[in-house]
């Protein structure tokens, strides 16, 4: 019997539709079935059967579906990260192999990977903190009693509904474009007429291309010399500083605590991922990562010890055995590097290890490589603040240790910061000698070398420098969701507070650092971290926005994933990516919650 082609597609849409329903209804009443077994072995008497298999069943659905199309395709995912699979092709077991690709940057696709995950890094250090500034300050505006409020709070938030359309994204390309644009017209206009404002739009291009060209410079991997140890040696500095000053208080070892803690953690996470996708196993990693663990516990301990009832003799043996046995690793760890330290040793002493700066292939590979990794100063520090909590330590040991310690990192700082400026001197003069450019830090090199001019205009869409500054403009102008959370809080603030600050004469910067901030604080702290979550996740602005000129300096996780994916249909590596932008969510996600003790909650 022939049936229509579309009484048959009709039919066949049928059946399934039942077939599912009796699944889900089966597997409600098998859910339903074991959970009630389950109760029923552990004990439970049959009143608890009855509500756990009634419970079960009724939740049965969300979890089948959770289980089928959630943890199946993760597991799948799992699995394939680990192969060489193409649509097309067989599947291949190739291990770690996609994961040492991705996390050392090897090959085109890796250097691509690693300048994505820079770009959402950006996305997520600059862009975030700004919006959540908008956002409370678009809150702060409309949280006052004003006839027409409610108006202008719709407008405040229809940029959320808008914000995700193509077509507004769309209109942004049209208003952001350099010749003729709605943003770049404005704003001449105005330098025009005021010029003062001139003025410092002219140095706010500036620093933001100056800023822009030197990240887009570490993002494509070009060494920065002995600048790399700057960051830590002045974060270092500063702890001392801050340790030292004043008695030693719970506060204080709080904080060296945790700073023993999120260097520890960071540098063991990065040490242990390495070591995974090393190639022969290198001894020296694995080594390391002992290293920093037994950091951690030590400082771990320490903190236990600090309030429990040992003796100060039983404390200091511990603390002694803990020492001796980091000191050894250290000992065979500098044994299998084999590196040379004197580079630093000359930093100290304020002196350049510059030895060949009109070598061109010396300054690109020899000189980079002959510097220690600036994970030794970063694990220093953390063995400083470590240091500081050595039970039964003396006020006058602990301030010889954080006093020496503090006068190294200073002098490390200034050095590495005078040396990295020859360091980038030398590419510039040997550019100028040679009439030939170097490309280490070109375009940053080029950006600074002078103030802009008066007709200097943001390139906001069609340059690397302004491709992410686009972004991060179109994602403060829709901060209206951060906005309502943060209005929402802010009506929750009693007004007693305010009135009694007032009567103290407090002013209304003291009043917003001393009272709003604080009671707002779990809002802010909500803000912070779904922000930083969809930052890292960044996808369907830079699909639309991008250029063919920009879609490398625009291109985040997501989208690097993406293409690997669905466009290039590599579906090993793109897993692999997909997984270690998950791990990097969660990690971070874990920080911010063992680390939200500034976040203040009533009751």
């Amino acid at each position: 019997m022939n049936i229509d082609p579309t009484v048959a597609a009709r039919l066949y849409n049928v059946y399934w539709s039942l077939a599912t329903i009796a699944f889900i209804a089966a597997g409600s009443v098998a859910l339903g079935r074991l959970a009630s077994f389950t109760t029923r072995w552990r004990g439970g008497t049959p009143a608890l059967q009855r509500r756990a298999f009634w419970g079960y069943a009724f939740a049965a659905p969300w979890i089948l579906g959770f289980v089928i199309f959630v943890v199946g395709p993760a597991a799948a995912s799992l699995f394939y990260s680990f192969t060489d699979y193409q649509l097309g092709r067989p599947l291949e077991w190739i291990g770690w192999e996609n994961y040492r690709i991705l996390i050392d940057g090897a090959g085109a696709h890796g250097r691509r990977f690693t300048q994505a995950m820079f770009n959402s890094f950006y996305y997520a250090l600059v862009g975030v903190p700004l919006q959540i500034a908008t956002a409370l300050g678009m809150a702060l505006l409309v949280s006052r009693p004003l006839p027409g409020i409610g108006l202008f709070r719709l407008i405040f938030y229809l940029p959320v509904i808008l914000a995700g359309g193509p077509a507004i994204l769309l209109a942004w390309r049209y208003m952001l474009a350099s010749n003729g644009g709605f943003v770049n017209l404005s704003l001449q206009r105005v330098a025009e007429s005021l010029p003062l404002f001139g003025v410092l739009y002219r140095g706010f291009i500036y620093l933001v291309e100056g800023f822009n060209s030197f990240y887009s410079g570490v993002a494509r991997g070009d060494p920065v010399g002995a600048f790399v140890y700057t960051p830590a040696a002045l974060l270092g500095a500063g702890l001392c500083a801050y340790l030292i000053s004043g008695p030693w208080d719970a506060a204080k070892r709080e904080t060296a605590t945790r700073t023993v803690e999120v260097i520890g953690i960071v540098l063991a996470v990065s040490l242990l991922g390495r070591g995974l996708v090393a190639d022969p196993i290198d001894p020296a990693t694995w080594l390391g990562l002992l290293l920093v663990v037994t950091l951690i516990v030590f400082t771990l301990t320490t903190r236990r010890l600090a309030g429990s009832r040992m003796s100060t003799g039983v404390a200091r043996g511990l603390a002694v055995a803990a020492v001796g046995f980091a000191a050894a690793l250290l000992a065979r760890l500098l044994w299998l590097e084999q590196g040379s330290f004197g580079s630093l040793a000359s930093l100290l002493l304020l002196r350049s290890p510059l030895e060949l700066p009109e070598d061109l292939e010396y300054l690109r590979v020899a000189f980079p490589a002959s510097l220690p990794a600036a994970g030794w100063i970063w694990a220093l520090l953390a063995a400083v603040a470590a240091g500081s909590l050595l039970p039964a330590l003396t006020a006058r040991g602990r301030g010889l240790l954080l006093g020496a310690s503090g006068l190294a990192l200073a002098l490390l700082a200034v050095g590495s910061m005078l040396d990295g400026a020859r360091y980038f001197a030398a590419f510039t003069a040997i550019s100028v000698e040679t009439g030939a450019t170097t490309h280490h830090f070109a375009l940053f090199r080029q950006v600074t070398a002078g103030f802009p001019e008066l007709n200097r205009v943001p390139l906001w869409l069609q340059s690397e420098l302004w491709s992410k500054p686009s972004l991060v403009l179109i994602t403060m102008w829709s901060s209206g969701t951060g906005m309502l959370i943060f209005l929402a809080a802010l009506k929750g603030v009693p007004r007693a507070l305010y009135e009694a600050a007032e009567v103290d004469g407090a002013g209304p910067f003291q009043r917003f650092f001393r009272i709003t901030l604080p009671m707002i604080s779990p809002a802010m702290f909500y803000n912070v971290v779904i922000g930083l979550i969809a930052a890292l996740q960044t996808f369907e602005a830079v699909y639309i926005i991008q250029t063919t000129q920009t879609e490398s300096s625009l291109a985040s996780a997501a989208y690097f994933l993406y293409v690997r994916t669905f466009r290039q249909l590599e579906i090993g590596q793109g897993s692999a990516a997909s997984w270690i932008l998950a791990v990097i969510i969660v990690i971070l996600t874990v920080f911010q919650f063992r680390y939200s003790r500034w976040v203040h909650y009533e009751g």
